[in-house]
Order: C-alpha cells, then sequence, then structure tokens
C-alpha cells in the first residue's frame, strides 16, 4: 500500500486531483512525469502544484495514467482537447480513443 508521502495534488482550474507519484510515472517524459516541488507552480503551503488548464479535460487525462485508455469528453471540441493533450507532453496519436458520456 502506498502512504502519503508517495501522494501528488494537482489543483487544475481549481479543481483538487489526488493521484500516487507512481501513477504519474506510467508515462514517461511527459509533464506529469517530471514534477518537481522546484517548480514555479508547486506551491509548499498548500502541498499542490497548480495548473490553469481545463479541468474536466484533465480528469481523462488522469484517468489516462491510471488506466491507459484516454476518453475524448463529449463537451470538449476537437482543438481543445488536442491543446490540452499537447500541453501535458501526451501523443494524440499514441491515444486509443473512447467516447466519454
Amino acid at each position: 500500500m502506498m502512504d502519503a508521502d508517495n501522494r501528488v495534488i494537482l489543483n487544475v482550474g481549481g479543481i483538487r486531483h489526488e493521484t500516487y507519484k507512481a501513477t504519474l510515472k506510467k508515462i514517461p517524459a511527459t509533464r506529469l512525469s517530471r514534477l518537481t516541488e522546484a517548480l514555479a507552480n508547486y506551491d509548499p503551503v498548500l502541498n499542490e502544484y497548480f495548473f490553469d488548464r481545463h479541468p474536466g479535460v484533465f480528469a481523462q487525462i488522469l484517468n489516462y495514467y491510471r488506466t491507459g485508455k484516454l476518453h475524448y469528453p463529449v463537451d470538449v471540441c476537437g482543438p481543445l482537447f488536442e491543446e490540452e493533450l499537447e500541453f501535458w507532453g501526451l501523443d494524440a496519436n499514441q491515444a486509443s480513443y473512447a467516447i466519454a458520456g
């Protein structure tokens, strides 16, 4: 079982997501796999990383790290979804798409 030291809090667009550091390492060479407390978006008081990004899309991205399946949200246009994937360092061509809805 993983302890609290292995957990990380990601505040994306005002929505807090909590996961394990090991989960974020599942997809190497991405923004989330390289998080360190030295980054400017880390808040040591709140013990979280803040990203001013789309929280709904991020929920799907975080699930991609957890399950290996990237679900395309039906309430987001394609260009926005692709822009978010690019920001997080994910390759849309490597993802297996399923419609979430």
